[in-house]
């Protein structure tokens, strides 16, 4: 099955969401573009190619911030 790029899109947000609540405290859009600019070089997924999105995705859930999305991967 193939995921769709705005899947990705929700995928990452939810990850890197989760993933500053759990490292900082708190969540702001402007640290999700921070966290994404400094882990893909992009500050927004509708800049990064296929490969990019994949790449974090996968990053995301090697580090645990995506196991209750597991039915989308």
């Amino acid at each position: 099955m193939e995921v769709q790029r705005h899947t990705y899109y929700r995928l990452i947000h939810h990850g890197i969401k989760s993933l500053l609540v759990d490292r900082i405290g708190h969540f702001t859009e402007l640290e999700y573009h921070e966290y994404l600019n400094g882990m893909t070089g992009k500050s927004s997924c509708f800049a990064m190619s296929d490969d990019e999105l994949r790449f974090t995705v996968d990053s995301l859930r090697s580090e645990g911030y995506l196991e209750d999305w597991k039915h989308y991967l």
